[in-house]
């Protein structure tokens, strides 16, 4: 009861000192804002270039057999990313001229046996020269093309399965080429079609490939916690040793006062957030149902209760204020870009993709981007209600153990 008494004084007590400072809220409120806006713009131009000057790449063709030209033909009639990315036929020489040249941004080259290695059930690799004068384009080319290889490989064993079975069904060759083209056919117009790659009008329509959705979503994940983060630190308290020891004596603890600033926190942030999305809803590109506010909001509280959590534990472990910003300062950063929010996870390297899929920023984003992007109606909360409620237990635990070990 005494515990609950405490937690509520200090609630208040930080409710005042926000009363007393209400002047400087507004430029909490804006500052994050405007600086997180001009950033996302700044990342935005990198990843979404101009219509009138698409990115150039080159296909360069070895194998030179009917499969290829088919898929080659196909990418260069039409791209992942419809007008922002054109595709021409070229030699290896002119490819390489060309990137030299700084004519294109990257070239791709289909290697000899590609056909024979796909049905044979070898090891299939396409090969991306990037420019290295356009590091981020090349980049963009490199994944666009490892989604079509790992669609590739997918089904590579289907197709070369066909072709084993019609060996041993004793099909002659024309007829077992004829069914292994026929099958490697509808496999290209499925792996293409289901990156949006042969249907434009679906990539600048769907919700799934819209960029304003994709890059507001990620700045008001970037906002929250930048608020997260100023609040919480707006309501610091820089007492000195003797007044410590004499809450301590009258039984107040440091997990007491962290409670109550994530508290205040928690409030503010929730009221800043109602006059974010207020201005929001005034934009033809977020329109939700009150099922879909209240996933976002579970997502976004849990998210907060994480973040304010490890921001509690770095208090009790850290001594030195500038030292406890710093590690905070640093821990928002961390979470700001593992989560997907200023760089899509896509163009990570593959072995960090598989280990920040285990960081509840990438999982608050995803499905925040799931639910905001492509209206999805399954939600798995299970996974950051178990990050949050260890979050929070491991504060309770550090900040208790911290306690009995004091002199």
């Amino acid at each position: 009861m005494n515990s609950i008494k405490h937690i509520l004084l200090f609630i208040k007590n930080n409710g005042l000192q926000l009363k007393r400072k209400w002047f400087s809220l507004p430029l909490l409120f804006f500052f994050p804002i405007i600086a997180v806006v001009l950033v996302i713009l700044i990342v935005a131009s990198f990843f979404l270039p101009n219509e009138n000057n698409p990115i150039r790449i080159g296909i360069v063709d070895l194998d030179q057999s009917t499969e290829t030209q088919m898929v080659t033909q196909l990418i260069e009639d039409s791209t992942q990313l419809g007008n922002y990315v054109e595709a021409d036929m070229m030699e290896e020489e002119e490819a390489q001229t060309a990137t030299s040249n700084n004519e294109i941004s990257a070239y791709l080259i289909f290697p000899k046996q590609f056909t024979n290695d796909l049905y044979n059930g070898n090891s299939v690799e396409l090969p991306v020269i990037g420019n290295p004068r356009k590091p981020m384009e090349s980049l963009l080319i490199h994944e666009i093309i490892g989604s079509v290889v790992r669609h590739i490989r997918a089904s590579q064993a289907n197709i070369s399965t066909i072709n084993e079975y019609a060996k041993e069904l004793e099909m002659s060759d024309t007829q077992r080429n004829d069914l292994i083209l026929e099958q490697f056919q509808e496999f290209v117009l499925y792996t293409l079609g289901s990156n949006q790659i042969v249907n434009e009008n679906e990539v600048t329509n769907q919700a799934t490939s819209s960029p304003i959705q994709y890059f507001t979503t990620g700045a008001l994940f970037i906002i929250l916690t930048t608020w997260l983060l100023a609040i919480y630190n707006y309501l610091h308290a820089n007492n000195s040793k003797q007044i410590k020891q004499r809450m301590y004596l009258y039984g107040v603890t440091e997990l007491q006062q962290i409670i109550a600033k994530m508290f205040v926190t928690l409030i503010t942030v929730f009221l800043f957030s109602v006059i974010l999305l207020v201005i929001i809803l005034e934009s033809p590109h977020f329109d939700f149902e009150m099922n879909e506010w209240i996933k976002i909001t579970l997502i976004s509280l849990f998210y907060s209760i994480s973040l304010l959590s490890i921001f509690g534990i770095l208090e009790v472990l850290t001594v030195s204020y500038p030292l406890r910003l710093l590690c905070q300062s640093f821990l928002a950063l961390v979470s700001i870009l593992i989560s997907g929010a200023v760089i899509p996870v896509i163009y990570f390297p593959f072995w960090l993709q598989d280990i920040i899929t285990y960081a509840f920023p990438y999982e608050a984003f995803y499905w925040l981007t799931e639910i905001i992007l492509h209206n999805r109606i399954y939600t798995d909360y299970l996974p950051l209600l178990m990050i949050t409620l260890a979050a929070v237990c491991t504060l309770a635990g550090v900040s208790l153990g911290k306690e009995r070990i004091k002199p």
